[in-house]
């Protein structure tokens, strides 16, 4: 390489003076670029170090179907702890059972059409919470006095009601859509279930609250399912290409 001295040198000194500033400017404007690049490592560096850059977002799940629900409602039912007093392991799991309407009623609520359906849907969760707080008083103002099954026996008369009313949950009909027939559908299996578990109540619980919860159960929830009955035979469902 030429040293800039030798080449201004052999110049006009006007020229020599134009040169060496557009020589200088050259080298600022490198300097200048090599500053920027350097503070562009540097702010990257400090947002890596310090967490300042951008969480990437995680996938959202989909909202649980009316089918999923009353899937889980069975693998919950399953899980409820039996101590072996009939009215404090009813209360127990008819209080699951409910929450398990809730949830269906929720979904017809947020996402249901039907403005009949969705009145249902409502009132199934006012009437749901009252009779939850029914059963949870009644067992706080007469505590179960001991054990009168055994949860384990599969022969004991008890168990083997509890087990037929559980079992239309496992058991579902196809549910092609749209969601207010699916709703009308599911809640009929749901209520056959109640009235079951309620029955079983009136044959063998001995709490005056819970036994009089139970027949209100069983009037409602029947009166309730004729009125899904009519309403699946005022919307049949489309036929299939």
């Amino acid at each position: 390489m030429v040293p800039t001295a030798s080449v201004t040198e052999t110049l006009p000194r006007p020229l020599t003076r134009r040169v060496t500033w557009l020589f200088a400017a050259v080298l600022a404007l490198g300097l200048t670029l090599s500053s920027c690049n350097a503070r562009h490592d540097t702010d990257d560096h400090e947002q890596e170090a310090h967490g300042t850059t951008k969480p990437k977002l995680a996938p959202v799940a989909p909202p649980p179907s009316l089918r999923d629900t009353l899937q889980l409602l069975a693998q919950q039912l399953d899980t409820v702890h039996r101590i072996g007093c009939w009215d404090e392991d009813f209360a127990r799991l008819m209080s699951v059972h409910h929450a398990g309407a809730q949830r269906l009623a929720a979904l017809e609520v947020a996402q249901g059409k039907d403005s009949t359906l969705r009145t249902l849907a409502q009132h199934v969760l006012k009437s749901h919470e009252r009779d939850n707080h029914i059963l949870t008083l009644a067992l706080t103002r007469e505590p179960p006095g001991g054990q009168e099954y055994r949860p384990g026996n599969a022969k004991d008369p008890f168990v083997r009601r509890i087990a037929a009313a559980l079992a239309p949950l496992r058991q579902l009909p196809p549910t092609p859509g749209p969601l207010d027939a699916d709703f009308a559908t599911l809640m009929q299996v749901h209520h056959q279930s109640g009235v079951a578990l309620a029955q079983t109540e009136l044959a063998f619980g001995k709490n005056t609250e819970l036994r009089d919860a139970a027949r209100r159960i069983v009037r409602d929830e029947q009166a309730e399912i004729k009125q899904y009955q009519r309403w699946l035979k005022a919307h049949p469902a489309a036929p299939s290409n």
